[in-house]
């Protein structure tokens, strides 16, 4: 038995595992849109995610007992 077709089987299966596993991402994985939510913020009125679409934001949630 020759060593390409089974190096070749080998990548070819690796690559399909690699494109399958991106097809299974879920809500919350690195990469994926995170859901539109809207916050109270100090000083009244409120905040919504979708108003900052296309920045970079950072989340900060302190829990009260």
């Amino acid at each position: 038995m020759s060593v390409a077709p089974v190096r070749l089987t080998y990548i070819l299966s690796l690559c399909l595992a690699l494109i399958g596993g991106m097809a299974l991402a879920a809500p919350g994985d690195v990469g994926t849109p995170a859901a539109d939510f809207n916050l109270q913020v100090f000083g009244g009125g409120t905040q919504s995610l979708s108003q900052n679409s296309g920045k970079v934001v950072m989340l900060f949630v302190i829990g009260y007992g």
